[in-house]
C-alpha cells in the first residue's frame, strides 16, 4: 500500500527554465503541500534543467571566501546565479537534469525523519541508474558513513564550496564517484528535496569555475556523469532530457507504486 486514496503521483516535466523560475516554483509547491487540499494529498515529482546554465548556491551557504570569486565568474559566464530552498553547498546546473520531489513527510511513501526520506527518495534513483543499464555501487546509496570505497571525501571536501566534492548519506555513486548532488527542505508537515543528476560531467569546466582553473583532484576523482558511466560500461542511450525524464518518471512510477497524474506549470 502506498496510502494515497487516488495511488497517484503529480508528475511537472518542465524542461529548460531560467534559474530563478525553477526556485520559485519548487518553493511554490512545497508552500502549496503545507496547505490542505487536493494537491496536498498525493507526491509531486518535477522534472527540469536549467536555461540558461545555472550556478545555485545551499540556502544557507554563505557568500565568502572561494565563494564570492566563484559568483563572479558565474556571472561572467552569463550563468544565472540563485539561491536554492533547501540546503548544501553550490552546484553548477550544466549538462544535467534535476528533479524535485514534493511530499507530506507525516505519511505516505516518504513518511520519516530527515534520513529516513533521503533513503526512501535513493530508492527511485537507485532504479533510475538501473533502469539505464548501469550498476551504482552495491549498497552505496543507502550508506550512513563517511568512507566510500576507503576513501574519506570529507577529507578532500573540508571547506569546500562545490556539493558534489562530498558524499552525504544514501546518495549513489559509481566506483566512489558522486552522480547526483541532493539537498532538503521541510516545513511543518512537507518537505522539498532537489537532486542534480549529471548527465555529461567536464571536469575541467568545473575546475574552471570553482577553482579559477588550478588543478584539484576531487573534480576528476570524485565526480561522475551518466554518458561517462555508460560508456564506461559499453552502453549507449538516448541523454536528452525527454528520454531521461522518462526514464525518471518511470522509476518514480515503479519505485513506490504510483501512477503519475500529468501536470504543468507555466514560466512567466
Amino acid at each position: 500500500m502506498n496510502g494515497y486514496s487516488d495511488g497517484c503521483f503529480n508528475l511537472i516535466i518542465s524542461g529548460g527554465c531560467s534559474g530563478g523560475f525553477n526556485m520559485s516554483a519548487d518553493l511554490s509547491l512545497l508552500n502549496q503541500c503545507r496547505t490542505s487540499g487536493d494537491f496536498s494529498t498525493r507526491p509531486t515529482l518535477r522534472l527540469y534543467y536549467f536555461s540558461p546554465p545555472a550556478l545555485s548556491l545551499g540556502f544557507f551557504q554563505k557568500k565568502k571566501d572561494a565563494g564570492e570569486s566563484v559568483i563572479l565568474k558565474a556571472r561572467s559566464k552569463h550563468y544565472d546565479v540563485v539561491r536554492r530552498p533547501t540546503g548544501g553547498r553550490a552546484v553548477l546546473h550544466k549538462d544535467e537534469i534535476t528533479y524535485s520531489i514534493v511530499s507530506s513527510y507525516k505519511g505516505g511513501v516518504f513518511a520519516g525523519k530527515l534520513l529516513e526520506t533521503y533513503k526512501k527518495a535513493g530508492k527511485f534513483l537507485h532504479l533510475f541508474f538501473t533502469n539505464l543499464g548501469l550498476n551504482p555501487d552495491d549498497g552505496l546509496y543507502h550508506t550512513e558513513g563517511k568512507k566510500i570505497n576507503g576513501k574519506d571525501k570529507d577529507a578532500d571536501a573540508k571547506n569546500g564550496f562545490n556539493c558534489f566534492l562530498k558524499v552525504h548519506s544514501y546518495e549513489i555513486t559509481f566506483g566512489g564517484k558522486k552522480i547526483c548532488g541532493n539537498s532538503q527542505r521541510r516545513n511543518e508537515t512537507a518537505f522539498l528535496q532537489h537532486g542534480s543528476i549529471y548527465i555529461n560531467y567536464n571536469p575541467l569546466e568545473h575546475v574552471d569555475l570553482f577553482e579559477n582553473g588550478n588543478p584539484h583532484a576531487g573534480y576528476f576523482d570524485n565526480i561522475t556523469g551518466i554518458k561517462q558511466e555508460l560508456d564506461k560500461a559499453g552502453l549507449s542511450f538516448d541523454l536528452s532530457f525527454g528520454s531521461l525524464s522518462k526514464v525518471l518518471a518511470k522509476s518514480f512510477q515503479d519505485a513506490y507504486n504510483l501512477k503519475p497524474l500529468i501536470m504543468s506549470l507555466a514560466e512567466n
